[in-house]
């Protein structure tokens, strides 16, 4: 992945980004430790600040082998950690990337996944030059939906997976809809 420069320089109206460090291992514990985020993510909760450890070693990892690109979400204000954006190789369709959004939950309903997402497909596109993008919810989980449609995602199916009680909503972007997506974003 080249352009790590891009993220330094891409904002919106209340947020900044950076790839994740190690000194966000209390934040970002304390968003996986919760057990109303877990129930919007296809992972594990975090039991101990280990767990969290483990993933961030994982992101570090997977990002030199340009499978992900962890972000952390950062307010623009007070610096204070909001969340965590990870663009991945897809779980379920190796054609794309995928993306999975977690916040703390005091920044929940406060419009912030709507407004980092614009990055987000930026940076699918033309960081990590992905062809397919696609952003898997729950259900339930109608904002995340909503979020994803109003920037230019289609509905492509809806499935089960093993373990998880709820349908999943695949929504895809393609090359050419960012094209046309880009367009009208910038004019």
């Amino acid at each position: 992945m080249d352009n790590l420069e891009l993220i330094e320089k891409e904002q919106t109206n209340r947020c900044k980004f950076r790839l994740v460090k190690d000194t966000d291992e209390k934040d970002i514990f304390e968003i996986l430790s919760d057990e109303d985020v877990i129930t919007n993510l296809n992972m594990d909760i975090h039991k101990s600040i280990k767990d969290t450890r483990m993933l961030i070693e994982d992101y570090k990892k997977e990002f030199k082998n340009g499978n992900k690109l962890p972000l952390a979400i950062i307010s623009k204000d007070n610096d204070d950690f909001i969340g965590v954006f990870l663009i991945k190789l897809d779980l379920y369709n190796e054609d794309a990337f995928e993306c999975t959004v977690y916040l703390k939950k005091k920044f929940w309903n406060k419009g912030i996944y709507s407004e980092i997402l614009p990055s987000m497909i930026k940076f699918a596109f033309e960081i990590i030059h992905t062809k397919n993008f696609r952003g898997y919810v729950m259900e339930k989980n109608k904002p995340s939906s909503k979020g994803l449609e109003k920037n230019g995602f289609e509905l492509e199916k809806i499935f089960n997976v093993p373990g998880i009680d709820e349908k999943i909503y695949s929504y895809l972007m393609t090359l050419e809809m960012y094209k046309s997506y880009r367009k009208i974003k910038v004019n």
